[in-house]
C-alpha cells in the first residue's frame, strides 16, 4: 500500500507503507481522459459549524437509516449501492440483473404487491420507474443524496447494519452467506468504504462530510465541526447469533458476553433485542396483512413456530389487523412461494385484530438487557412484542439508564412515554411532513426528566418500508435556503431524472432537504427549533450512559 502526500502546487511525497520508504514525485494532467458523469445534489454553498451560541450542536438527526441494505439478504436482492469503484453508472444501474428467480418474485410482491410486474428496471440514466417512495428494493440513498441532506443540516445518522437469515435463504441468487452476524461484519467494512470513497471525492483522507463515529465525544466533535456524525447500529433477528429453535435458545450467556465485545471491535453503538422474528431473547411485534404472511413464514423457518397470537391485555397492541385478508390469488400464491421453506406447514390465517404475540422477554433477554447497560450499548426498543418492551422497560426504569431509543415509531405509544421518562430519546417513522408534525405534538406533551427536548425522524430507507408520498404541487418552491442560510437548494438530479418533492415524494435521501423544506413551511419556527436541537439531545442522552 502507498501514502500519498502533498498537492499539485508543490508536489507530492509517496511513501510504501510496508518499508517507510518515501520519494518525491510530480504528476502532469493527461488529456483525453473518459468523462465520468456523477449525479448532482442540487445544494449550492457550503454548511456552516454545526454550533450555536452556547456550544451545542445544531443539527438534525435521522436515528434510523440502512445505508449498507445492498448487501442483505444475500447481496443480489437490493438494486444499487450508494457508491463503487467505477461511480454512479455502476451504483445505480438497470435492476433487470436483481429480478430473477425467487429475488425477482419477492421484490415485485414487496415493490407492486404482486409477483410480477411490467416496469421499466433501468436505472442511470433514465430512472423512470425508480426511485419512488413506494419502491422498496431499489437504492435511494446514494452518496450524492446523503450529501444534499447533510447540507441541509443533517449532523447525526444511525446506519443501522440489517439483515435476515431466513428471508436470505429464500434467494435464489445471493453472493453473500445469509448468517446474520457474518453480514454485519461485511457490511460494517463496507461504509467504512464509503467513507474513504467521499473522502477521496474531497481530496483525501479525513476530507469528506461522512465521518463514522464510535462514542459520543467522537461525534460531538464531528458535528461541531459541520459533518455528519456516523453511528453504528444494527437491526438482526438473530443478534449476537442468538436465534431460537422448538423454544430453545442457540446460544448462551458466555456468547452473549463475547459477541458484546466483538460488536464493540466492530464499532456498533446501539442495537435491537429483537426484530422482525422471536429469537432467544424475545418477541416480536407482528407485522400486519400480506406483508406479515411473508414474515410469518419467516418466523417459521427460524424458530420452528408460527407466531403465538393472543388478544392483548391491554389498549397497546402488536398488529392492529389479520396477518393476512382471507383467500385470494396473492394469497396463495405466497403460499405457494413459502411452502418449500415450511415443510407445507399450514399459513395461520388469524382472526380480525389487535392481536398481541405472547411471547414476552426470556432469561436470556433479561440477561442481554443487564450487559447492554453494563456496557454501555443504547437499546433499540422498537420491534419489540408489547409483552417484551414492558419487561424491557421496567429493568431499564430499575437501574435508571437513559440509552434507551425508540427510533422509527415501531413501538406503542406508552412504550414511546416510558423511553422519554426515562430520559431516553424518541424519533417516529419520517413518512409525510403533516404526519411528522402530529408526531412531534404529541412528543411534547410527554413527560420528560429535564426541560431539553429536541426531536428527530427515523428514515429507514432503504430498509424494506415505504417512504413519505408527494404533498402535492406548490408545498415547496425552488430554489429554498438551508436552516443556516448558507446553501440554496434547486432539485436534485438524476442522469435524466429531475426530482421534485412536491409531486415524487421521499423518493431520494436526498429529498429530506426537501422534507424538511416542508416541515418548515407547515410547521413553522417551533418546530424547526426542536427539530435542529435533535442532534444534541440526542448525543446528551449517549453521554449519560458511560
Amino acid at each position: 500500500m502507498w501514502k500519498v502526500d502533498g498537492s499539485g502546487a508543490s508536489g507530492f511525497t509517496i511513501t510504501n507503507a510496508a518499508t517507510g520508504k518515501s520519494t518525491s514525485a510530480t504528476f502532469t494532467p493527461e488529456t483525453g481522459c473518459a468523462d465520468f458523469p456523477e449525479a448532482q445534489s442540487g445544494a449550492t454553498g457550503t454548511p456552516g459549524p454545526g454550533v450555536a451560541a452556547d456550544g451545542s450542536i445544531q443539527g438534525t438527526i435521522d436515528a434510523h437509516a440502512h445505508i449498507t441494505a445492498y448487501e442483505f439478504m444475500g447481496g443480489n436482492f437490493h438494486c444499487g449501492r450508494p457508491w463503487h469503484p467505477y461511480g454512479v453508472e455502476y451504483a445505480l444501474p438497470d435492476c433487470a440483473q436483481y429480478r430473477t428467480g425467487t429475488n425477482g418474485v419477492i421484490a415485485n410482491f414487496l415493490d407492486h404487491g404482486e409477483p410480477a410486474h411490467n416496469s421499466d428496471t433501468g436505472g442511470w440514466p433514465t430512472f423512470r420507474d425508480w426511485p419512488k417512495p413506494s419502491v422498496l428494493t431499489t437504492e435511494g440513498a446514494y452518496w450524492t443524496s446523503i450529501e444534499r441532506s447533510w447540507k441541509a443540516g443533517l449532523r447525526v445518522m444511525t446506519v443501522d447494519l440489517v439483515d435476515n437469515e431466513s428471508l436470505c435463504t429464500m434467494m435464489t441468487d445471493r453472493r453473500n452467506p445469509c448468517d446474520d452476524m457474518t453480514s454485519v461484519r461485511i457490511q460494517a467494512a463496507g461504509l467504512h468504504a464509503l467513507q474513504d470513497y467521499i473522502d477521496a471525492q474531497a481530496g483525501g483522507p479525513g476530507q469528506g462530510f461522512f465521518r463514522i463515529a464510535t462514542d459520543p465525544d467522537q461525534a460531538r466533535r464531528i458535528a461541531a465541526s459541520g459533518k455528519l456524525a456516523v453511528v453504528l447500529g444494527m437491526e438482526l433477528s438473530n443478534p449476537l447469533g442468538c436465534g431460537v429453535l422448538l423454544g430453545q435458545p442457540e446460544c448462551t450467556r458466555a456468547d452473549v458476553d463475547r459477541r458484546l465485545i466483538e460488536l464493540r471491535e466492530i464499532g456498533v453503538s446501539s442495537f435491537f433485542p429483537v426484530h422482525k422474528f422471536d429469537n432467544a431473547f424475545g418477541g416480536t411485534k407482528m407485522d400486519s396483512n400480506l406483508t406479515g404472511l411473508l414474515v410469518n413464514a419467516g418466523n417459521f423457518m427460524q424458530t420452528g413456530t408460527f407466531w403465538n397470537v393472543q388478544p392483548c391485555p391491554g389498549a397497546d397492541h402488536d398488529s392492529t389487523q389479520p396477518s393476512v385478508p382471507a383467500g385470494g390469488d396473492v394469497n396463495q400464491f405466497l403460499a405457494h412461494l413459502t411452502g418449500p421453506f415450511i415443510g407445507g406447514a399450514p399459513l395461520p390465517l388469524y382472526p380480525a385484530g389487535p392481536h398481541c404475540n405472547a411471547r414476552g422477554l426470556t432469561d436470556l433477554g433479561e440477561y442481554l438487557i443487564n450487559r447492554m447497560i453494563d456496557h454501555g450499548f443504547l437499546i433499540e426498543v422498537d420491534h419489540l412484542s408489547e409483552a417484551t418492551a414492558d419487561e424491557v422497560m421496567a429493568i431499564i426504569e430499575k437501574r435508571g439508564y437513559s440509552g434507551v431509543i425508540s427510533s422509527h415509531g415501531w413501538d406503542s405509544e406508552k412504550t414511546t412515554a416510558r423511553v422519554y421518562a426515562a430520559g431516553g430519546f424518541a424519533t417516529p417513522y419520517a413518512s409525510e411532513p403533516a404526519t411528522f408534525l402530529r408526531s412531534w405534538r404529541e412528543a411534547r406533551a410527554m413527560s420528560r426528566p429535564s426541560g431539553d427536548f429536541g426531536f428527530g425522524f427515523g428514515s429507514d430507507m432503504n430498509g424494506i418500508a415505504g417512504q413519505g408520498a408527494a404533498p402535492g404541487a406548490g408545498t415547496i418552491q425552488y430554489p429554498f435556503t438551508s436552516h443556516d442560510g448558507r446553501v440554496t437548494f434547486d432539485q436534485e438530479r438524476w442522469g435524466e431524472r429531475t426530482f421534485d418533492f412536491n409531486t415524487d415524494g421521499t423518493a431520494t435521501y436526498g429529498a429530506y432537504a426537501d422534507w424538511l423544506e416542508a416541515v418548515r413551511v407547515l410547521g413553522g419556527p417551533d418546530v424547526m427549533a426542536d427539530v435542529f436541537r435533535g442532534a444534541e439531545i440526542y448525543l446528551r442522552m449517549w453521554e449519560g450512559v458511560r
